[in-house]
């Protein structure tokens, strides 16, 4: 029994290395995509506000 577990702690090392690599790279990808979207809701509330700047100097000079 303890022969053929020796005999694969190859295969077990692998797995256990590739396990941890895969996890690292899933929580990258799921980290950078909370980053993209945060990026993108910061961009979208900075272009509303610009609009909103823009359209009541526009209302301001059609008043004046």
């Amino acid at each position: 029994m303890i022969e053929n577990f020796t005999e694969n702690f190859g295969w077990i090392e692998i797995a256990f290395f590739y396990s941890i690599a895969l996890g690292f790279a899933a929580q990258q990808v799921w980290k950078m995509d909370r980053e993209i979207k945060k990026d993108k809701a910061k961009a979208a509330a900075k272009k509303a506000e610009e609009e909103a700047a823009n359209s009541s100097e526009k209302d301001q000079t059609r008043e004046g």
